[in-house]
């Protein structure tokens, strides 16, 4: 079996710790801290630095997970909001359908790190990490059809619980500066992705694409919290194959529920036939996620074609960013799967000659 890679920033971890005892100290309330040498996550953490530890103080010991912001060159997001992680997670936390992991605190001085950071109590668990991809290699591959349709109808659940959270009690995920709905200020914010992501080096086909999602606007479109990187890779399972923790809120929205089914169709074809691999038995065919999607949450899916879409857009714009700032580490055991070609084959559209 293939290893998963590590994502390691740069970061001087013995600092680190340096650093972080005494911050520590001041929260448990200790004379003293004790922390283990830093690691990172095997597989995840590209686009945020996330550090595993344990902190030892008396008869108190935490296993932690801190989430430090990227620093502006490793930055792949654009406006990156990165206290509204923070915020959704302890929003989130209150309701008993939806797991996520447990924020402890925040800190927004970057005196201590270099960046601001939160911290949460370590989950453990098993994630299907696409690098290398999970359909090919892993744990899962080694458990039943019975036990991946245990994962997937899990995670399924977890995205309907999601999709039921009120508006109201997310108003911090809008982004007002980029419009009135949800699909508006998602159109928006990615239009100015695109500039500030690539610069005077666009793809042709990039605006031309943004052009058939303005003409092709849903008219009535269903506003509602979306998670906003919904894939198997960004969730935690236990032994008994249901959800752990949901994790990477980066991309959250309130583009609506289907923004997020759109996403997981996506990688769920880009991390299977697009890596010229066989889905694994269990994990939900296309058709049958769209029956679960529908059924869980009584949403319509009227609207999709739009959305996956705008899905192949998002992702094929992370892609071009991600490997422009910071290529994958060499043996990642993943095959390039061009989102834009998926999203032009999607609109009509001749796509690129290459995806660069």
């Amino acid at each position: 079996m293939e290893h998963a890679p590590t994502f390691s920033k740069g970061r001087d971890l013995d600092a680190a710790v340096t650093a972080l005892r005494p911050w520590l100290a001041e929260r448990l309330g200790a004379a003293a801290v004790d922390l283990d040498q830093p690691t990172y996550p095997r597989g995840a953490g590209f686009s945020n630095e996330t550090l595993l530890t344990t902190a030892r103080a008396g008869h108190i010991t935490e296993e932690l997970a801190i989430r430090i912001a990227p620093s502006p060159e490793r930055q792949v997001f654009y406006q990156p909001k990165f206290h509204l992680q923070y915020q959704i997670l302890m929003t989130l936390e209150s309701n008993p359908e939806i797991q996520v992991p447990q924020v402890l605190w925040i800190e927004t001085d970057p005196a201590v790190l270099g960046s601001p950071f939160y911290v949460m109590r370590r989950m453990h668990g098993r994630v299907p990490v696409s690098m290398p991809v999970y359909n090919a290699t892993g744990w899962l591959t080694e458990a039943t059809p019975a036990e991946r349709h245990t994962a997937w109808d899990s995670a399924m659940r977890q995205l309907a619980a999601i999709h039921s959270v009120p508006i109201s009690a997310v108003p911090f995920v809008a982004r007002p500066e980029h419009g009135v709905t949800g699909d508006e200020q998602q159109l928006s914010y990615w239009r100015e992705y695109m500039h500030w992501a690539l610069g005077d080096d666009i793809p042709v086909v990039v605006p031309a694409l943004f052009d058939w999602l303005d003409q092709n606007r849903p008219s009535a479109p269903r506003p509602g919290l979306s998670w906003g990187d919904a894939r198997i890779g960004n969730i935690m399972f236990g032994d008994d194959f249901r959800v752990v923790g949901v994790m990477d809120w980066e991309q959250t929205s309130l583009a609506g529920g289907i923004a997020d089914l759109a996403w997981w169709l996506l990688f769920d074809e880009a991390l299977s036939t697009g890596q010229g691999v066989r889905r694994l038995d269990g994990l939900g065919t296309r058709e049958e996620t769209i029956a679960l999607w529908q059924e869980l949450t009584g949403n319509s899916t009227g609207d999709l074609w739009w959305h996956e879409v705008f899905a192949g857009v998002k992702a094929g714009l992370l892609s071009l960013r991600s490997r422009r700032s910071m290529p994958p580490p060499s043996g990642a055991g993943t095959r390039h799967f061009s989102y834009l070609h998926r999203a032009c084959e999607l609109a009509g559209i001749a796509g690129p000659q290459e995806s660069r």
